[in-house]
């Protein structure tokens, strides 16, 4: 395809299509004792700053290929990560390497273009295709794995930037706001004791008392329980900190109940995530209740906090949470208590004088 040297634009070329039409624009640098770069860019303002970017590059000496990223698939990018990822000793990388083996075999032609010719327009059509199959929320946590994977291999790579963060995360609308009626609770926890997992029942009575999440309760250890304090410490809560679980009376007797003194070693709920969470899905379809969650239980649990009256700090010492915005989103007033309240203060004022109606 024939080219055109543009005089104002250094080391840039107009692509000229047999029709006259103008495709692109071609950097072409050559020096000696570097390697040839030469690349097509859809816009004039990228073609520049390719020219800046390889000139400083040698100007100061370096011999960085900037031809890499035209070698290098997005597929062997995300394949590097998951190597990277199964090294680490973070948590939830069993999760993050399931899902970035899942997008490669998910999006096979994807993964074999390279990296220099792979645009924000087809993260935009991958995020547009995944819409149409899952919700909002799922490709919003696909998105937030694989921008930094994409950031730093950009960073490896001496491109631009990542043109995935270029593509903006949908909005997710999920918050649940529900409630555990009386009836409920007691259909749900007659399954839980009806159920052959023998600790279904505790974990579950243990989650509601202390607001504990699945992952966290399924980690507690013995030797961090404390049983004249009243609390079992968790050395690597979600946030990244320690914390204490702080046990009612009743959470408490749970814990004494599930071993004797002799038998106190190793996790307090002895059980995998996936055996507790297959006895829970059976007893809640038994209980009828099928719209609950287990996570719910620690929304009920904090809801519960607020329905005594607590303040918003005591409720974060209890529930783990470090900012307040984050604690709100469990926080599930019940309408009738509402009204309640609203109504009291109201006789409250009528009986001090200072209510008046208007006429």
């Amino acid at each position: 395809m024939p080219t055109k040297k543009l005089n104002d634009h250094p080391h840039v070329y107009e692509r000229i299509s047999s029709d006259g039409r103008l495709t692109g624009y071609q950097v072409k640098i050559r020096k000696k004792g570097f390697p040839d770069y030469t690349k097509t860019f859809d816009r004039l303002a990228d073609a520049d700053a390719a020219v800046v970017q390889v000139l400083n590059d040698r100007n100061h000496g370096s011999r960085r290929d900037h031809r890499a990223p035209e070698r290098i698939t997005l597929g062997e990018v995300l394949e590097n990560a998951i190597r990277e990822v199964q090294r680490s000793d973070k948590k939830g990388k069993d999760g993050e390497t399931a899902r970035l083996s899942a997008f490669i075999k998910r999006y096979p032609a994807f993964c074999q273009m390279s990296m220099a010719n792979i645009t924000r327009h087809d993260w935009e059509d991958w995020k547009s295709l995944r819409l149409e199959d899952v919700e909002s929320s799922t490709v919003r946590r696909e998105m937030n794995l694989l921008m930094p994977v994409m950031r730093q291999a950009a960073i490896d790579l001496a491109m631009l930037g990542s043109p995935l963060d270029q593509v903006s995360r949908p909005q997710v609308r999920d918050e649940r706001i529900i409630r555990l009626e009386a009836d409920e609770e007691d259909r749900l926890f007659h399954a839980f004791a009806c159920s052959t997992n023998s600790l279904l029942l505790p974990a579950a009575r243990f989650a509601l008392e202390t607001g504990c999440r699945r992952s966290e309760m399924l980690r507690l250890h013995w030797r961090d329980y404390s049983h004249n304090g009243g609390t079992i410490y968790l050395h690597d809560a979600k946030n990244g900190r320690g914390r204490d679980i702080l046990l009612t009376c009743a959470a408490q007797t749970i814990v004494e109940e599930l071993a004797g003194a002799e038998k106190r070693q190793g996790h307090i709920f002895p059980i995998t995530a996936d055996a507790l969470k297959d006895a829970f899905e059976r007893a809640r379809l038994r209980a009828g209740v099928v719209h609950w969650r287990w996570h719910d239980f620690r929304h009920e649990a904090i809801s519960r906090c607020f329905d005594n009256g607590w303040t918003a700090e005591q409720v974060m010492d209890f529930s783990g949470h470090v900012d307040i915005k984050s604690l709100l989103r469990y926080r599930h007033p019940r309408v009738s208590d509402a009204v309640a309240r609203l109504r009291k203060m109201e006789t409250e004022r009528k009986q001090s004088g200072r209510f008046r109606v208007a006429v």
